[in-house]
């Protein structure tokens, strides 16, 4: 997902207000790449030492620049395409990453070197069937490779395959009885059946997920049912949908009309990228409960995020009626109202989200991104969002970010490059405001600064959208 895409995505994104949370699934960090010895002199070497270097200290740009003049000095050699591949999976760039290990099968890279990274690529996509695949192939080459093993059972867990994850898990803790995730995972696993056995689990994993699901174990009584659509909700809050579906789906299977159940499941496959399976058990959840907020609300964020905001809109209007003091719906109305093109109702609900939550910091970066990334300066409500979020988060570098941006659009250059640096003093790794720093150098014809500062955003780890937008901002800089 774009988060700088659609007029819905961007706010809905950074917000986890009120419950009504939207998640990504994590994976493992990959494994490193064992390298065929390679000469010590020469460019080749020379090349692929620099490529490290680079790589190591976060210059993946031209790390990936030294990675491929060391592959076109030695075309026969598959080490340079093997570190562009990890380089790849570190930087968020899984379909680069399987061209490159294409390249290096092609330059006959041994498969004990390929399985692995093709897990992590194509569990970077989404692509579980694969990573079964690809995961089992690493572990028969290397079954000690913990890494491969997390993958695994991760795919596992958001195929729904619990059985077969709970083995793997098993495999993981038996191997390192330090393992916390591997305890977490393996004690969220059990409590969807055997609570007394989830229990050491959860208490040696020592994690904040495990620790809400003690409480739940501990405080959610005896109703199978409602235990486990706790222990999905609080998987949901946690960043794992995978684990979060397990539980709620066995859920409604034991009460078919449990509307909270089929409305966290909706949310929760939502989030694993079958909208489909998850409009089917929001749609449910309205119909058994019309009245239910949590249900409403969640199937009013389905369409919106769908791009349908005609279909969002009287659910999400429902769930204000239900619910006015809850600044989120006031928040959801505006973004749906501008989805729908009508922008003095977004600024009318727009107000009243921060008359709601004056004092809260994620309403107001709400606010002043929607205005801000559509450069809308009418009225100062872009400047008015950023400064006040600024003045609320003085050590957010997000919100001297947008400050800065405010300050950039309205031609306030000074302050606008004041703001920026602040913020990229208080997070070095804030692609948006290395982006914004290197607009702002465009603006004043500095363009060697603003090529330094595009290139370090292009560095980190950035959606693809954002990362398509940077490169045609420095294409156009590209001969000045």
């Amino acid at each position: 997902m774009n988060p700088r895409g659609t007029e819905n995505t961007g706010i809905l994104c950074a917000l986890c207000v009120s419950g009504v949370l939207l998640f990504t699934a994590c994976v493992a960090h990959p494994p490193a790449v064992p390298s065929p010895a390679i000469p010590t002199t020469g460019p080749f070497p020379v090349l692929l030492a620099l490529g490290d270097a680079r790589a190591a200290t976060g210059q993946r740009t031209a790390a990936e620049d030294a990675y491929r003049q060391a592959a076109a000095a030695r075309p026969s050699d598959p080490a340079p395409a093997l570190r562009l591949a990890l380089l790849y999976v570190e930087w968020n760039r899984p379909a680069e990453g399987l061209a490159a290990l294409d390249e290096a099968r092609q330059r006959g890279a041994a498969a004990a070197q390929v399985e692995p990274l093709l897990s992590a690529l194509y569990a970077a996509q989404g692509d579980w069937t694969a990573v079964v695949e690809h995961g089992t192939a690493a572990l028969v080459l290397d079954p000690t490779d913990a890494a491969a093993h997390h993958l695994l059972a991760q795919a596992y867990v958001n195929l729904g395959r619990a059985d077969e994850a709970q083995a793997a898990y098993q495999a993981l803790v038996a191997a390192d009885p330090t393992d916390s995730l591997a305890h977490e995972r393996l004690g969220g696993l059990l409590a969807l059946s055997d609570p007394a056995a989830a229990r050491p689990h959860l208490q040696a994993a020592a994690t904040p997920l495990a620790a809400d699901l003690l409480a739940v174990l501990d405080n959610a009584g005896d109703v199978p049912a409602y235990r486990l659509a706790r222990i999905g909700q609080a998987c949901l809050e946690h960043g794992e949908p995978g684990l979060a579906a397990l539980a709620l789906r066995r859920a409604v299977v034991l009460n078919p009309a449990y509307a909270d159940g089929h409305a966290l499941l909706g949310q929760a496959l939502d989030a694993l990228g079958d909208p489909a399976a998850a409009q089917e058990h929001l749609e449910t959840a309205a119909r058994l409960a019309p009245d239910a907020v949590l249900a409403r609300s969640l199937l009013g964020l389905h369409y919106l995020r769908q791009g349908n905001p005609t279909a969002a809109r009287p659910h999400l209007e429902s769930a204000y009626t239900l619910d006015p003091q809850n600044p989120a719906f006031s928040l959801y109305l505006a973004t749906l109202y501008a989805a729908l093109g009508q922008y003095a109702a977004a600024d009318i609900w727009w107000d009243e989200a921060t008359r709601l939550a004056a004092q809260d910091p994620l309403i107001w970066e709400a606010m002043a991104r929607f205005y801000l990334e559509r450069g809308i300066t009418s009225g100062q409500r872009g400047w008015l969002a950023a400064h006040t979020l600024a003045s609320l988060a003085p050590q957010s570098g997000v919100a001297h970010d947008l400050l800065g941006w405010a300050h950039a659009l309205a031609g306030r250059y000074d302050e606008a490059q004041d703001e920026l640096l602040r913020a990229l003093e208080l997070d070095p790794s804030l692609v948006s405001a290395y982006d914004h720093l290197g607009q702002l150098y465009t603006l004043q014809g500095r363009y060697e600064e603003a090529r330094v500062a595009f290139t370090r955003a292009l560095d980190a780890n950035t959606d693809p959208a954002l990362r398509s937008e940077i490169e045609d901002r420095l294409s156009l800089i590209a001969y000045r």
